[in-house]
């Protein structure tokens, strides 16, 4: 005998879910937190989508719960198919509870090391890259601009030249070296790729610790470090610590 009531249970919890769910990301977008996970782009869509979401979740759960005072309870015996699909929407239910309330956050250090920092990504094609090589300015490129840089010329062009960048402290390993990164998002953070600058500064974990953020001025010189695979880095004349800036990523 098939179990109807917890058929509708199951139901019933999965429209809880998404309205915990759309409730999260409305909530996100109130404190101004949705930008750590989403393009700023996409923001209007979510809320609006998020706001359908939920309206469409509060009709469903009342709709429900009409339905489930018509339907009495029917007692199913042996193997329940059903125990598994209610399981799953109550540990669904419990993990969108915990987005509604968890403290919004900026991918870490970590990501970024695991996504391949260390790397030099090409976030710009070569047209990009020269409209920056013939800028006048230097000192107003950003560290996704020197990123792009470092990724396209060599030595003879970058060597000399002066910047100043923020990001925060990502640990690749190398105790003579760490990178001034940020995460470069076209979509949504899934796809967030790391970008950064390789700064050169003698044991660096004893003054800096990962994931703080620095502004850092210097002049791009080649690496004395033997042991590194990085031709460029930028020897800073002045770091100092800043506050996360309120858009953390670069787009």
């Amino acid at each position: 005998m098939y179990c109807k009531w917890s058929v509708r249970y199951v139901e019933y919890c999965g429209a809880i879910a998404m309205a915990l769910l759309c409730a999260g990301i409305i909530r996100l977008g109130m404190l101004g937190k949705l930008h750590l996970y989403i393009h700023p782009r996409y923001t209007i869509f979510t809320l609006v989508m998020a706001g359908v979401g939920l309206i469409v979740s509060l009709v469903s759960m009342m709709a429900g719960c009409r339905l489930r005072q018509t339907i009495k309870p029917a007692v199913y015996t042996g193997i329940r198919p059903t125990t598994m699909r209610v399981a799953t929407a109550l540990l669904l239910v419990m993990a969108c509870a915990g987005f509604l309330f968890v403290q919004p956050a900026t991918l870490s250090s970590r990501t970024a090391v695991s996504r391949g920092i260390d790397r030099n990504p090409t976030l710009t094609d070569v047209s990009v890259s020269q409209a920056l090589f013939d800028t006048a300015d230097y000192s107003q490129l950003g560290i996704k601009d020197w990123s792009s840089l470092l990724a396209h010329y060599d030595a003879n062009f970058i060597v000399g030249k002066t910047a100043s960048i923020t990001g925060f402290v990502a640990d690749n390993g190398n105790a003579n070296i760490f990178f001034a990164s940020r995460f470069f998002v076209t979509c949504c953070v899934v796809d967030a790729q790391p970008i950064g600058v390789p700064v050169y500064a003698p044991d660096w974990r004893h003054r800096y610790a990962p994931n703080s953020w620095l502004e850092i001025t210097g002049e791009f010189i080649e690496n004395p470090d033997a042991d590194s695979l990085h031709k460029i880095v930028l020897k800073p004349s002045r770091i100092q610590s800043v506050t996360p800036p309120r858009e953390p990523y670069v787009y």
